[in-house]
């Protein structure tokens, strides 16, 4: 994170998803003034991460408020530059030479967005209980869409099916002691993508129609599930190797699951 490589890495590459004018200039911020303060910079980012987590754990109704507003407009802020729209507009990521849509195995819709909704959800039910179905109404929407991406043909492709899987291996994200199962969970989607698209087209669905349906079973549904894309989907994030950035969106998707369940 102090290195410079992070920024030519991490944030060049989601540069890339920026539309064309804006990605011109982020570039140019990146190399002018990202790349030459990395170190300064990556002090300020995680100072505001920590106030922020600070201001939420406090239990002084204002300072809360301003914890989730600087949450939310931090997370919006990562969500553009530092994810590039999670995805969103290029609807495409690049792995093994593969060039296919993000999924929720890919990190579909971006943390960071997830990071910037709880809390505006959070704020707006400060005067009026909207944090439930907001919650229940986009976890709905990121479900289903996810599913409806998947029954794009890319995802068919055994090579496609494969590389959804090790590509955690592949970046060092994945703990050392999963990559043997990792290794053969994408073999064996590679021998079978009709199945194993088919089977995470399933779970998606199930998960959105037990939304719909506002059945509380949606929480052990959506915890297995969530955690099997957490785990062989994205290496959990390389939480475990030291090279995460942040926890992904499973965790954060089964946050808004428990908001649309449990909230009042």
């Amino acid at each position: 994170m102090f290195s410079r490589s992070f920024e030519i890495q991490v944030v060049r590459s989601a540069a890339m998803s920026l539309p064309t004018p804006i990605n011109a200039w982020f570039l140019t911020v990146i190399s002018a003034y990202m790349v030459p303060y990395a170190k300064l910079l990556n002090v300020v980012f995680c100072s505001i991460e920590l106030v922020t987590g600070v201001l939420l754990l406090l239990r002084k109704k204002f300072l809360v408020i301003a914890g989730n507003v600087l949450s939310a407009i931090w997370g919006f802020l990562i969500w553009v530059f530092g994810e590039g729209f999670g995805g969103t507009l290029t609807l495409s990521v690049v792995h093994l030479n593969l060039s296919y849509p993000e999924t929720l195995f890919t990190g579909f819709p971006g943390a960071a967005l997830l990071y910037a909704l709880i809390s505006v959800f959070i704020l707006v039910s400060f005067k009026k209980r909207f944090l439930k179905e907001a919650s229940r109404l986009t976890a709905i929407l990121i479900f289903g869409v996810g599913a409806l991406i998947q029954l794009l043909p890319q995802f068919f492709d055994p090579r496609v099916q494969f590389s959804m899987f090790v590509s955690s291996v592949l970046m060092g994200s994945a703990p050392h002691s999963l990559v043997p199962y990792i290794v053969k969970l994408a073999s064996w989607a590679f021998f079978h993508p009709v199945v194993a698209n088919v089977a995470e087209i399933m779970a998606s669905l199930s998960i959105a129609f037990t939304l719909i349906l506002n059945k509380k079973a949606v929480i052990p549904l959506s915890a297995v599930y969530l955690a099997f894309v957490w785990a062989f989907g994205m290496g959990f994030m390389g939480l475990f190797n030291g090279v995460a950035t942040d926890l992904g969106t499973p965790p954060l998707l089964f946050v808004l699951v428990l908001c649309a369940t449990l909230a009042r």
